[in-house]
């Protein structure tokens, strides 16, 4: 199991891709948070942006397929999206994530 999170500048962006991972039962528990302030050092200033992001629980073995069909939607502006492993869960939970996302 992972800990999913995908983010962008565009908060229309991830709540299509939050609809699409629902709907797709290619992931669970998703939580959107809006206007999170990102740093970033571009050359020597540093510069603010706001972004949206979701985070939720899948399988790790899902990733791949989630990237790929990312990359079908967003070739040209694909949001940044990398995983966590879940170490650690309680283990009626992770029952209830293996029965209700969708096999890999």
């Amino acid at each position: 199991m992972i800990f999913l999170r995908i983010s962008s500048k565009s908060e229309k962006k991830i709540e299509a891709i939050a609809e699409l991972l629902l709907k797709e039962k290619l992931a669970m528990d998703l939580n959107i948070k809006r206007n999170i302030e990102r740093l970033e050092l571009v050359g020597e200033k540093v510069i603010s942006s706001y972004i949206t992001l979701i985070t939720c629980k899948t399988k790790g073995l899902l990733f791949p397929y989630i990237d790929k069909r990312l990359n079908e939607l967003y070739k040209d502006n694909l949001p940044e999206i990398y995983s966590l492993p879940i170490v650690h869960m309680d283990w009626e939970q992770a029952e209830k994530l293996t029965n209700e996302v969708k096999p890999a």
